[in-house]
């Protein structure tokens, strides 16, 4: 699970990818065939257009189950807010599924800490099944984690109004939007 932000477009878009565990090795193969020499990782925001354009093709050829949570009305002054909106309707979303292990992309103490209060708080409201395994995890020694950074990316500019990248993404999708004023 992974984020992208487009400030002044005020969107917020939090973005999911169910790898099956009997394809995450060539998941992540194919991943790894996708770094230039030298490149610890992918992160579609250091990606040009060229780049992104064949991380884009290589992303759909593994032709994954996305869900996506697009949050509108994003205020600058109310970031954590929208997270936490989008974040409980994705979790929502991965548990109806039958998605019991998520792994995030770890932020910074303070970030992830706020985002394991709110899974608390919804396990708490029984909001989120107790056998739901939560965890963060390193981009740098997980390359599982560079497929939602990738589609959070496709989806954050089709939302900006280029969607020729989301147009080659096969596989099942689940979209919502939630409003983050």
């Amino acid at each position: 699970m992974d984020e992208s932000m487009r400030l002044e477009e005020g969107l917020y878009v939090l973005a999911a990818v169910a790898v099956p565990v009997d394809r995450a090795a060539e998941y992540r193969a194919a991943l790894r065939g996708l770094l230039l020499t030298k490149q610890p990782r992918l992160h579609w925001r250091d990606e040009d257009r060229k780049r992104r354009l064949v991380i884009a093709r290589a992303v759909a050829a593994l032709s994954p189950t996305l869900s996506i949570v697009i949050g509108a009305g994003l205020l600058p002054a109310k970031q954590r807010r929208a997270r936490r909106k989008c974040l409980e309707r994705l979790l929502w979303q991965l548990a109806s599924n039958d998605i019991r292990h998520v792994v995030m992309e770890r932020r910074n103490a303070a970030g992830d800490k706020e985002d394991l209060d709110l899974v608390n708080a919804l396990r708490a409201r029984q909001a989120l099944p107790h056998d739901m395994h939560i965890q963060w995890g390193d981009p740098l020694a997980e390359e599982l984690l560079w497929l939602p950074d990738v589609v959070a990316g496709i989806v954050a500019r089709a939302e900006a109004g280029d969607d020729s990248l989301w147009r080659l993404l096969r596989g099942e999708r689940m979209t919502e939007r939630v409003i983050c004023e």
